[in-house]
């Protein structure tokens, strides 16, 4: 098992200090089964980023700030008033099945 530590990079601040800003954000410590650790490194290499920055980027598309969720809400409210008049009730059940179906997934 390998350790990682994640930083939570939105309250990274810079400032001269005696101790590192790092010192000050939020850590967590996950263990990872063998091997893991490896292709994560592999993968950030490939996209051209720290282990660290690859987790984060990861966790923040799966964890998104609920700002960034109200605004995918608005583009959908949008595109469905687009939509023919007849084909609206259609579309926001559908898309009331989806998030149905991915918040029975996520539990």
């Amino acid at each position: 098992m390998a350790n990682i530590y994640l930083v939570n990079c939105n309250r990274y601040a810079f400032r001269m200090t005696d101790q590192s800003p790092s010192r000050s954000l939020d850590k967590i410590i996950i263990r990872l089964p063998d091997g893991l650790k490896e292709r994560i490194r592999l993968v950030a290499e490939k996209n051209d980023r720290s282990v660290n920055a690859e987790l984060l980027t990861l966790l923040e598309r799966t964890y998104p700030p609920e700002s960034i969720v109200d605004d995918y809400i608005r583009d959908i409210a949008d595109l469905v008033r687009m939509a023919p008049t007849d084909d609206q009730a259609r579309l926001w059940r559908s898309i009331s099945e989806k998030i149905a179906v991915a918040s029975r997934e996520t539990k």
